[in-house]
């Protein structure tokens, strides 16, 4: 049987989906063929609803396949209703459709309440949705699949209006057991037009050599996964089998593979949820990376108290280049309360001085917008930045996913505003909270010049005379209204480059906007890179040592 999947990632940031890749690979190794319809702007020309439609009935499908982030889901749903009054209206037999991805796994209910899709996946769906492909090629309507919401009786209700479906209707079956990485085949890279993503994306490929995190923070959707699988399986978490690895050779076999199919690849970026949470794993996967002679720059994903000095030497050795970190917010209070990160900001000013200690380029991950921040607490992630001397760092306003704690949280709190939480498709936009219109127009502005705001504070924290340039460039800012923000944002990156340029011509320490419109960048790092055919951070000096003693010595009365 044909499987088709459609991916809607419109106006977002464009890239892989790891879990379609894997979705197919398991489905053509058991001898079902895939396609996919990507629906992203930066992969012209994007299909038209005619042209998923024309591709439906050329291609045959006996199943379509959705996958969809929360901002995405709208337009998933509108494509899949418009899908199903095509089909009537020019009488064929549409497929299943079947919907995935992190928005249903969150609220599999509210999905399936709207009636449009034959069943809604929960979790990780490989061996779910092969066992429904195999059923359906059978002729079966089963309505007790694992991982599956599905019609009583396998049999979609119709409607005549798009009012929710009552639940009686339905079967939420549990889930089955997490998906082995010791047997699911390599990812099908062929589903996608890798070749352009990688040339587009500047030569970085992602791979991901794990699955699972074992933290509960309220705004990701692990923890959602953790209650989901320990409630349905009846087991601890201990024995659920959540944070899994992929055998060290397959990975290595894999990457080999990428390399000789995608020979632009420049960077690779491990996009495990924490690459160095396992130290035994990370040891062993750069022992092996460094053997192979590969050479290939790589990335990864580390936690601020997850970072043995034996994986951080090691990663250096590798070719590992950016070591990034989860921060997300500067107060104390904030990291513990609201986000549950547990984490002192001696932890966060550590974890960046020991891994520049080994040239290993930082990267901090930070939120604006949270529920519950004052005004001070928003500018305590300004001086986090400022005093800690990151290599980079890139701002998102912060969304709450539907189903976790930081929806509640905002919701809760009277902050969340249904309607543009619904029309946003991404995590720069604006946010879809109200904290009433001066503090929404300063958080709006702190995201989009971030790296101003860091660089006014940096000579409180040493001597680094850029700060005199930035300061009144952040008052003005301060002072604009809506409509001058509006025209200010404009002419940011021009702004910045101009300041960026005084800074360097001046030999000023500072950070710039760099890559993208969110990433502030440390001056030392982007004038090396710019000098050097390869990355070279070595040539990046670490964290002054006056500033990092400095730092952690403010940081020295904390209490996580």
């Amino acid at each position: 049987m044909r499987v088709l999947f459609v991916y809607p990632n419109l106006y977002t940031q464009m890239g892989f989906n790891h879990g379609l890749a894997s979705l197919s690979a398991v489905l053509e190794r058991a001898g079902h063929p895939t396609r996919l319809v990507n629906l992203n702007e930066n992969l012209p020309p994007v299909p038209t609803r005619e042209d998923l439609l024309a591709l439906v009935r050329e291609f045959a499908p006996g199943l379509i396949g959705f996958s969809c982030l929360t901002q995405q889901y709208p337009a998933a749903l509108e494509l899949a209703r418009w899908l199903r009054a095509e089909s009537r209206r020019l009488g064929f037999s549409l497929a299943p459709l079947v919907v995935g991805g992190i928005h249903p796994t969150m609220v599999p209910e509210e999905v399936m309440a709207d009636g449009v899709w034959d069943h809604v996946g929960v979790g990780e769906c490989e061996d779910a949705l092969l066992a429904l492909v195999q059923s359906l090629e059978r002729g079966e309507r089963r309505d007790d699949l694992k991982n599956f919401l599905s019609w009583k009786g396998g049999v979609r209700p119709v409607r005549a209006n798009q009012a929710p479906v009552p639940s009686e209707l339905w079967n939420r079956n549990p889930v089955g057991e997490f998906p082995s990485l010791e047997t699911l085949p390599m990812p099908n890279y062929a589903l996608f037009d890798t070749e352009r993503i990688t040339a587009q994306k500047q030569g970085w490929f992602g791979l991901l050599t794990s699955r699972g995190c074992p933290y509960r923070c309220t705004y990701c959707l692990n923890h959602k996964i953790i209650d989901l699988y320990r409630a349905d399986l009846a087991r601890p978490v201990p024995r659920l089998g959540f944070f899994r690895f992929r055998p060290i050779p397959l990975l290595i076999e894999e990457i080999r593979h990428v390399l000789a199919q995608y020979p632009k690849i420049a960077t690779f970026i491990l996009d495990d949820d924490l690459f160095t949470q396992n130290p035994e794993h990370a040891l062993a996967f750069c022992a092996a990376y460094e053997e192979s002679g590969i050479g290939v720059p790589f990335v990864v994903n580390s936690h601020v108290k997850q970072l043995d000095p034996r994986v951080a030497e090691a990663l250096a050795r590798a070719g590992c280049k950016i070591l990034k970190l989860g921060i997300e917010a500067g107060s104390p209070r904030v990291r513990k309360e609201v986000l549950k990160r547990n984490m002192s900001d001696r932890d966060i000013l550590e974890t960046i001085r020991s891994a520049e200690s080994f040239d290993l380029h930082t990267s901090g991950f930070v939120m604006v917008g949270l529920p519950g921040e004052t005004r001070e607490e928003r500018l305590a992630t300004v001086d986090l930045l400022a005093r800690s001397g990151i290599g980079r760092f890139r701002t998102s306003i912060f969304y709450p996913f539907p189903g976790t704690e930081s929806y509640r949280l905002s919701l809760d709190g009277g902050y969340l505003d249904q309607n543009k939480a619904a029309s946003l498709t991404s995590f720069t936009e604006s946010s879809c909270l109200d904290f009433g219109a001066e503090e929404n127009l300063f958080v709006a502005k702190l995201a989009a010049a971030m790296p101003w705001f860091v660089n006014a504070r940096l000579d409180a924290f040493g001597d680094f005379p850029a700060a005199r340039r930035y300061r009144p460039a952040v008052r003005e800012l301060l002072a604009l209204d809506e409509a001058g923000f509006a025209r200010f944002q404009g002419e940011l990156r021009q702004r910045d480059q101009e300041l960026s340029g005084a800074c360097v011509a001046a030999g000023e320490r500072h950070y710039a906007i760099r890559y993208n419109a969110t990433m502030g960048v440390r001056s030392d790092f982007f004038l090396a890179e710019q000098t050097s055919p390869e990355w070279n951070t070595a040539a990046a000096p670490p964290v002054p040592e006056a500033l990092a003693a400095r730092a952690l010595a403010a940081a020295a009365d904390e209490v996580c």
